[in-house]
C-alpha cells in the first residue's frame, strides 16, 4: 500500500465525536446487567479482531504466492552475481526481499514478519480447520499461531491432522498459555519419532543466553532439560521462602534472583550483593545506590555476609520435582512420556532414572476401568495424602479458567463446601490457588464440578466458563504385563 493509499484509508475511518464520558459513564442507575452488556460488546469486538487477523493471514499468503510466481521481478537480474546464483540461492534472495516488504508494510521487524509469513503458509497448507475458526472469530490469533508453530514442527501430514483434531476443540475455551501446554501434549502423542530421540537432539542444543535490558539490567536465561530447569527453580524458590521466613524483607522474586547470582558467583572477588536499593538485616534499614564491590564499607559487608550465606543455604537444599509416570513406562513396556508437574511430557528414561533414585514413591489405587481413585474416606474434612496426590496429577494447575499456577502450590478446595454437605471425594475436590480460592468464597463467582472433573464456573454477570480435565498420564495400569529388567545404572542425560 502506497503512502497516499494508506493516508486515504485512515481518512476514511469513522471519527468518534461523542464526548467520552457520555459513552463510558451514561447517566442513571447501573446494574450487573449493564456490566454484562458491556462485556457482550467486548466479546463481539474481540471476535471481529480475531476474524480480521485471519483475513490478514490470508492476505499474507496471497502475497507470498504472488511473489513466488514473479520471483525474477524481485531480484536484481542485471547483477552478475544474481545471474550466476543457483536456483536455491535465487529463491532465498526473493524470499528475503518479500519478507522485508512485509516487514516495512506492517512496520514490524523482519524476524516477526518472517514468522507471520510462515504462520500463514502453514495454516493455509495444513491447518485449514484452525484458520477457518480464526476467520470466524471463534479462536484468537495467538491460539492459531501456536497451532501453526506445532504443525510446522511435525514431519508428516498424519501427525499434523491428529494434533489439529485433538487440540483445536480446546482453543475456544483455553488461554494461549493453556492451549500451548495442551498442544505440547498432543504433539508428543502424535509425533512419529520416539520421544527419547527427540529429547536427545533437543538436549544437545542446551545453552545460556544474556540479553540486555533497560536501567542497567540484563536477562540471563538458560535452555535446559525440563527436569533440570524445574529442579533449579525449586531450589531457588525454597531458598527464597526460607529466607523470607527468617525475616529477610526482600521479595521472593528478588531472593530467587539474588540466590541465583550468589550460587554462580560466590567465591569470586566480585560477587554482587543483594539489590542495592534497600536491604534489611537484623532489623536495621540500610540503603545504597551503587553495585557492591569488595572493600567499599557497607557493600563489602553485604557481599561478605548475606550473599555467601544465601548461596550456602541454597546449596544445602535438595531440589524436588514431581513426576507422574505411567506404570508401563516405568516397567519399560511403553514409550508413553511421563509428566513433569508444571511443565508437561519428559523423556521416559529420565523419568525412570529419577524414580529409581526417589527417596519414596506414592502408589495410587485406581479403578481399572475409569482410572478414578478408590482409596479415600469421604467422611473426613482433611484430604488424605493419596487423594491429594491423585488430584495433583489430575488437575496439574489451579482450576480457575486461565490460571497456570502449579497444583502443588495451590489449596485443595471442596467445590461444594464441607459446611454445606460437600464430601471429601474426587468429584467434589479441585485445586485452587489462594487468589482464586478467595475469589470463589468471597465474591459472586461460583463453581460446579461435573462427574469427569470439569469445573463449570459462573461469573457475577452470569457468564459460564468450563475448565475440563485431561489426564496427563495413564493412571489406570490397563494392559499391565510382566516387566522386563530396566537398566537404571546411568543417567540418560
Amino acid at each position: 500500500m502506497s503512502a497516499a493509499v494508506l493516508e486515504q484509508a485512515l481518512d476514511d475511518l469513522p471519527v468518534v465525536t461523542t464526548p467520552w464520558d457520555d459513552v463510558l459513564s451514561p447517566v442513571g442507575p447501573t446494574t450487573v446487567h449493564d456490566v454484562s452488556v458491556a462485556l457482550d460488546d467486548l466479546a463481539r469486538i474481540q471476535a471481529r479482531l480475531d476474524a480480521l487477523e485471519g483475513e490478514k493471514l490470508l492476505a499474507v499468503e496471497r502475497a507470498r504466492r504472488a511473489a513466488a510466481r514473479c520471483e525474477p521481478d524481485l531480484l536484481a537480474g542485471e547483477q552478475l552475481r544474481v545471474l550466476r546464483a543457483g536456483t536455491a540461492r535465487q529463491h532465498e534472495l526473493a524470499r528475503r526481499a518479500f519478507v522485508a516488504d512485509v516487514a516495512t508494510t506492517l512496520r514490524v521487524g523482519e524476524r516477526q514478519a518472517d514468522h507471520l509469513v510462515e504462520t500463514a503458509r502453514t495454516l493455509t497448507s495444513s491447518g485449514s480447520a484452525t484458520l477457518a475458526e480464526l476467520c470466524r472469530g471463534r479462536i484468537g490469533a495467538r491460539h492459531a499461531t501456536a497451532m501453526a508453530d506445532v504443525l510446522a514442527d511435525l514431519p508428516d501430514a498424519q501427525a499434523r491432522a491428529a494434533v489439529q483434531a485433538e487440540a483445536l476443540p480446546r482453543a475456544a475455551t483455553a488461554t494461549p498459555a493453556q492451549f500451548r501446554a495442551f498442544l505440547r501434549r498432543a504433539r508428543d502423542r502424535a509425533h512419529p519419532e520416539p520421544f527419547e530421540r527427540r529429547h536427545q537432539r533437543a538436549s544437545a542444543k542446551r545453552a545460556v543466553f544474556v540479553d540486555p535490558a533497560t536501567d542497567g539490567m540484563a536477562w540471563l536465561s538458560a535452555y535446559l532439560p525440563a527436569t533440570t530447569a524445574h529442579a533449579a527453580h525449586d531450589r531457588l524458590t525454597t531458598a527464597a521462602r526460607t529466607a523470607r521466613e527468617a525475616g529477610d524483607d526482600r521479595t521472593v522474586g528478588q531472593l530467587r534472583a539474588d540466590a541465583y547470582a550468589a550460587l554462580l558467583l560466590a567465591g569470586t572477588e566480585a560477587s554482587p550483593g543483594p539489590h542495592p536499593d534497600t536491604v534489611t538485616r537484623s532489623g536495621t534499614q540500610v540503603s545504597g545506590t551503587g553495585a557492591a564491590r569488595p572493600g567499599e564499607g557497607l557493600a563489602a559487608e553485604l557481599v561478605a555476609g548475606l550473599v555467601p550465606d544465601l548461596a550456602d543455604h541454597a546449596r544445602r537444599i535438595t531440589p524436588r520435582v514431581r513426576v507422574t509416570v505411567p506404570v508401563l513406562t516405568l516397567l519399560g513396556r511403553s514409550g508413553e512420556p511421563a509428566e513433569l508437574t508444571g511443565h508437561g511430557a519428559i523423556d521416559p528414561g529420565v523419568a525412570a532414572f529419577l524414580t529409581a533414585r526417589a527417596p519414596s514413591l506414592r502408589r495410587l489405587l485406581v479403578d481399572p476401568v475409569s482410572g478414578t481413585l478408590l482409596s479415600a474416606d469421604p467422611g473426613t474434612y482433611a484430604v488424605p495424602a493419596a487423594l491429594r496426590t491423585y488430584l495433583e496429577a489430575r488437575d496439574g494447575t489451579c482450576r480457575f479458567p486461565g490460571c497456570t499456577r502449579p497444583a502443588a502450590r495451590c489449596d485443595v478446595d471442596h467445590t461444594v463446601a464441607w459446611a454445606d454437605g460437600g464430601r471429601t471425594t474426587v468429584d467434589n475436590l479441585a485445586h485452587l490457588c489462594r487468589r482464586h480460592h478467595v475469589l470463589k468464597h468471597e465474591t459472586q463467582w461460583q463453581a460446579r464440578q461435573e462427574a469427569d472433573g470439569t469445573l463449570v464456573w459462573t461469573s457475577p454477570t452470569g457468564r459460564m466458563s468450563r475448565d475440563p480435565v485431561a489426564d496427563p498420564v495413564d493412571l489406570t495400569g490397563r494392559e499391565l504385563i510382566p516387566p522386563e529388567p530396566v537398566d537404571l545404572t546411568d543417567p540418560p542425560f
